[in-house]
């Protein structure tokens, strides 16, 4: 019996060393395939939006972990699913990576866009890179104050956006339903630049954008901010009030406001093509979980006011997960009209 034991010990022990050495061997391997090759890093926004300088911050650290060279692609259009059709039929090879709208993709599912030509669960989910509180943010010289101000407008509140799944359209959308306000959605601008800067020049009221491009213009005086769309402050524009905190909210309200929350917590996400080899996806999963999580990566982002804010891969699936199936018919087919249709 002794004997058997200590030959269980020595086989255990043996079977361990097999895997604490074939998982440095893995990645020796992994980074001998990147090494010298060019590593394309999509996103949909336009040069200046919240994904642009997402993209152009991150791509120095991957190529630090990679040995590759990072180039930033930038393809915008129709609320960035031009980017994710794209990214959907590339091989599945590593060598493309997209920093992708998971939110603006799920609320797509919901309202059935055609423009998707994705199955959103099927990509390689990296990892999420950052989510925000998002913010109305007004023409400066507008009359818009506080929610009573908006509450007492005697015409349609106008705001700016690129689709109707950009996050802005469809945040202010649930806003403007929860708050029974009179709104005018106005889509169609090519980028979140183009829309912020139609609020900036007063061809429209406002638009809502996540907190770190809301604080840009209003340090600037360009915009002033209103309101933010959720529970919770925003941590670089903290004077600004929450519509929880500004406007009495009925039960009804409040499942809008929620319901769209949990769905910005999705994100912004890395994602990678379909049908990647497991192997290399979970490699692409722990460098870009080492570049999120480093400490002076961290510093940087925040100096840049581009906020990191890792969330492991199976957290963010959940989410959607929750988010895609989680609905009654009744309550889908209202998401669908209130987003799509209601302020058009």
């Amino acid at each position: 019996m002794k004997v058997a034991r200590g030959i269980s010990r020595r086989i255990v022990m043996a079977c361990a060393l097999c895997v604490w050495v074939s998982i440095p061997a893995k990645a020796d391997a992994m980074l001998e395939f990147y090494k010298g090759k060019t590593v394309r890093l999509v996103n949909g926004g336009a040069a200046g939006s919240g994904y642009d300088l997402y993209s152009r911050m991150l791509a120095p650290y991957l190529e630090q972990k990679l040995g590759a060279k990072v180039l930033v692609d930038s393809r915008p259009g129709a609320g960035m699913m031009i980017a994710m059709n794209h990214v959907w039929i590339q091989p599945p090879d590593g060598l493309t990576i997209m920093l992708a709208p998971g939110e603006g993709a799920v609320l797509g599912k919901l309202i059935d866009d055609v423009a998707l030509r994705f199955d959103l669960m099927k990509y390689g989910l990296l990892a999420r890179v950052n989510t925000a509180p998002r913010v109305l943010i007004v023409y400066p010289k507008s009359s818009y104050y506080t929610v009573d101000d908006l509450l007492k407008q005697s015409k349609p509140l106008e705001i700016g956006a690129n689709g109707k799944t950009d996050a802005a359209s469809d945040t202010s959308a649930v806003m403007c339903h929860a708050l029974k306000l009179q709104c005018k959605i106005t889509i169609g601008y090519k980028s979140s630049a183009d829309f912020a800067l139609a609020a900036v020049r007063g061809e429209v009221d406002g638009t809502v954008l996540v907190e770190d491009s809301s604080a840009r213009y209003a340090q600037g005086g360009q915009l002033r901010g209103v309101l933010v769309t959720a529970r919770e402050r925003s941590r670089l524009m903290p004077d600004v009030p929450t519509i929880y905190e500004a406007a009495k909210l009925d039960q009804e309200a409040q499942w809008w406001l929620d319901f769209r929350e949990d769905i910005r917590k999705i994100g912004r996400i890395l994602i990678v093509p379909p049908g990647m080899d497991q192997e290399k996806l979970a490699f692409l999963r722990k460098v870009t979980k080492e570049v999120l999580t480093d400490p002076e990566a961290l510093k940087e982002f925040e100096k840049q006011q581009q906020p990191a804010f890792f969330g492991e891969p199976e957290e963010i699936s959940e989410l959607m997960r929750r988010s895609l199936v989680g609905l009654t018919p009744e309550r889908q087919k209202e998401v669908k009209y209130v987003i799509a249709d209601k302020y058009y």
